[in-house]
């Protein structure tokens, strides 16, 4: 019998990633799982093709339902982590930062997707380039809008500059705007030569204003999440923090919503 057809990807994680086990808040060690990644790819599939271009390859319970055309998995994980990093790392107090299990920063691991019976040659395509957008700009598990599990690929596609990261967001068919802050322009003086460059752009990032849920998300009287996504990218000039979700006027106000915070006391240049 002929193989399925498969595509590989290689990861790392830039930022510590929150995953957690099926037990939740309650687990003792944190572990790579596919079902959350599954989930976020959706996600940004359907940000690109659509709810039931999504549903047609990711499969769906709605209606008559559908099983999943692509395959899903893990070929190389890390182990699972005891150690624990701040959910909130801009909190002074330890009691308010929230110390947590979780994946350590450097954590590799390899995703494959198998193109099962029935799927087209464009469905493949798609789930190729949904997979490649979450690297690019797509984060894992809790704190992940706030930079937290910030992945990003490892291979001979992936973009080095920030002119080769437009181009490969414009190939993926990805619209919104992207916004990047350079560590260098970033300062934190709780933080020592060797943690400045990922750590900073991270404590920036969850160091977030509330009061406009629908540019930063809530919690109170229900549970909103931030429609603005941020994540730690790895370029030839070093971390950068991109920023995206927002239309081009709301990306503008969430930016002056900030002043007196670090992301709005520094300039965000357009990808």
């Amino acid at each position: 019998m002929k193989p399925l057809p498969t595509h590989t990807f290689d990861f790392e994680f830039l930022t510590p990633c929150f995953s957690g086990t099926a037990e939740g808040k309650n687990a003792d060690s944190s572990i790579l799982r596919v079902p959350p990644i599954r989930g976020h790819i959706r996600m940004w599939h359907v940000g690109l093709f659509g709810a039931d271009d999504a549903n047609a390859i990711w499969g769906s319970t709605a209606g008559d339902g559908c099983g999943s055309k692509v395959g899903v998995a893990l070929k190389t994980s890390p182990a699972a982590s005891k150690t624990t990093a701040e959910i909130l790392p801009h909190k002074d107090n330890p009691k308010h930062s929230g110390p947590r299990v979780a994946l350590p920063t450097g954590s590799r691991a390899t995703l494959v997707l198998t193109r099962l019976p029935g799927c087209t040659s464009t469905q493949w395509d798609h789930a190729e380039k949904s997979t490649k957008l979450w690297l690019l700009l797509g984060t894992l598990g809790l704190r992940a809008n706030r930079a937290a599990g910030s992945v990003w690929p490892v291979g001979d596609w992936v973009p080095k500059d920030t002119i080769a990261l437009n181009s490969s967001l414009a190939a993926l068919g990805y619209k919104q705007p992207v916004q990047r802050v350079d560590s260098t322009i970033l300062s934190d003086k709780r933080l020592n030569y060797e943690q400045i460059e990922t750590l900073k752009l991270r404590h920036a990032a969850s160091d977030t204003v509330g009061g406009s849920e629908n540019l930063f998300g809530g919690i109170r009287p229900t549970r909103k999440p931030s429609p603005l996504k941020m994540k730690v990218a790895r370029l030839s000039s070093g971390p950068v923090l991109l920023l995206t979700g927002l239309t081009a006027s709301e990306m503008t106000s969430a930016h002056g919503k900030l002043r007196g915070h670090p992301l709005g006391d520094v300039p965000w240049t357009t990808v």
